[in-house]
């Protein structure tokens, strides 16, 4: 039984990863704190369970679709938000509040207000040693390392992610460093938003689809990426597994009704105590990339 909950609670916190790494990347770069991201991740779930129900795509195979939607999607977020002045935190707040409102209407007029499911039924589950494993959940983690390692890769070991380290740690010494700044926004929207479409299609498979409910993964990505602390993609995984530990243990004892209590409850003792992030102050800002 402990088993059967550590597996579901890995395979929860690597669903949660993904939905958290588009926004921590955007935001370490950028600074944009994006209030539209749960509203692209439904985007990216409703494009995904159209193919899965209308062509009966399987659901890894809509994730190219959903990557080239999003991408397309915060290139054209960049484009907006490009235009804002100081203060640009406070600005992207209410730009990115009201992109979530045109969002949600937007889906409600193009796919309605029903709730909408990747049938779970198709998933195939396997029995490792007596603990159940489905398919869905097996992807997802897979998917999760894979990404970290790609990230943690892209940062360490290319010019490229140098770059975007010292974007994130000081935009105005990287401008002084001869780094185009501007340029390295665009790739953070661009790379953040193929990340986004990673998260969609999972989510429509796990999670009930309807235009209002973007509030969740807004939430979840927010939480995580305040346990990472800005820019450190590495522990967004980490973050990831935490919290879908703490939801699962507090489904298993207490019931259902406590799960978003244990979210809000984290996301405020982070403020609080961390609120600069677990990892901040090893190795200097952004060290922990």
């Amino acid at each position: 039984m402990w088993m059967q909950l550590l597996v579901n609670s890995l395979a929860l916190g690597s669903f949660y990863a993904l939905i958290a790494f588009g926004f921590a990347l955007i935001f370490g770069v950028t600074r944009a704190f994006n209030l539209a991201h749960g509203e692209l991740v439904l985007l990216g779930g409703y494009i995904a369970c159209l193919l899965a129900k209308g062509y009966g795509i399987h659901t890894l195979w809509t994730l190219p679709f959903s990557i080239m939607a999003l991408l397309g999607a915060a290139l054209l977020l960049h484009a907006i938000l490009r235009r804002l002045r100081e203060p640009f935190e406070l600005n992207t707040l209410v730009v990115t509040f009201g992109l979530a409102l045109v969002l949600q209407n937007a889906m409600v007029f193009f796919f309605t207000a029903d709730y909408r499911l990747i049938d779970p039924g198709s998933l195939r589950h396997l029995d490792l040693l007596g603990i159940q494993v489905s398919d869905a959940q097996l992807s997802v983690f897979a998917l999760s390392i894979t990404v970290t390692v790609a990230l943690h890769l892209l940062m360490r070991k290319t010019f490229l992610g140098k770059a975007l380290r010292a974007t994130i740690q000081d935009r105005e010494a990287a401008r002084l460093a001869g780094i185009h700044v501007d340029h390295m926004t665009l790739v953070a929207f661009g790379l953040g938003g193929m990340l986004l479409g990673l998260a969609g299609p999972f989510y429509a498979q796990k999670a009930y689809l309807h235009p209002f409910g973007g509030s969740e993964p807004t939430l979840l990505a927010i939480i995580i990426s305040i346990f990472a602390g800005v820019g450190r993609t590495r522990g967004i995984l980490l973050g990831g597994w935490l919290l879908g530990a703490m939801e699962s243990a507090s489904v298993f004892l207490l019931g259902g009704s406590w799960r978003e209590l244990v979210s809000a409850v984290l996301l405020i003792a982070l403020l609080l105590l961390r609120p600069q992030g677990l990892w901040a102050g090893r190795g200097g800002a952004g060290g922990a990339v």
